[in-house]
């Protein structure tokens, strides 16, 4: 018996990746533990300025650093001292993409242009917050962010249709395979872990 065909080897390479992304959304993405949560859309300015005075594009890694900057401000702000000595987090699923910003509750002047970087992610209310309340800590927090750009999406009542839309194969072009999108760094979701 010769080696495998071309053809077999790329149906089990996609056979593989598919395992894979079905396993990130029944174990890393596992939202049936959550109370009540919200879906977040974050767009990011596309490029900054050096200290030179160039204009410098921004990247996934740059992407990342924006979240987790964020999310440190969300966690303080949320769970104050208790984040720093108890390590106490919100739980959330972020996603990265690059691509145009569709969501129909934006009005059309605030819609993103092809090509923009945003985050996706749910969040889970915490016990002590309602939706209005976080919303406005996530509006306070993101606007700190160097490479926030202030376009912010919060609904409540958000569900496992959302999760879904997040591992969308769309507006993922920029990344190797779909889970190379998802923010490890950042994402928080203990009882996956277990």
């Amino acid at each position: 018996m010769g080696p495998p065909s071309t053809s077999a080897i790329h149906a089990n390479t996609a056979s593989i990746e598919a395992d894979a992304i079905e396993s990130a959304k029944s174990n890393l993405f596992d939202t049936s533990s959550w109370r009540e949560f919200c879906d977040v859309t974050l767009t990011l300015k596309q490029g900054h300025r050096a200290d030179s005075g160039s204009w410098i594009k921004v990247d996934h890694y740059q992407c990342g650093q924006a979240f987790r900057h964020f999310m440190n401000l969300l966690n303080k702000k949320v769970y104050g001292s208790a984040c720093r000595r108890h390590g106490k987090r919100l739980r959330v699923l972020p996603v990265l993409e690059k691509g145009e910003v569709r969501a129909r509750s934006l009005r059309p002047c605030e819609r993103g242009k092809s090509g923009q970087w945003h985050i996706h992610f749910a969040i889970e209310l915490p016990s002590h917050f309602d939706a209005f309340a976080l919303e406005r800590l996530i509006r306070v927090c993101w606007a700190r962010v160097e490479l926030s750009n202030g376009r912010i999406l919060v609904r409540d009542c958000a569900n496992a249709g959302w999760i879904h839309y997040m591992l969308k194969h769309r507006q993922k072009s920029e990344f190797d395979g779909l889970l190379d999108c998802v923010m490890i760094e950042s994402l928080h979701n203990p009882n996956a872990d277990a």
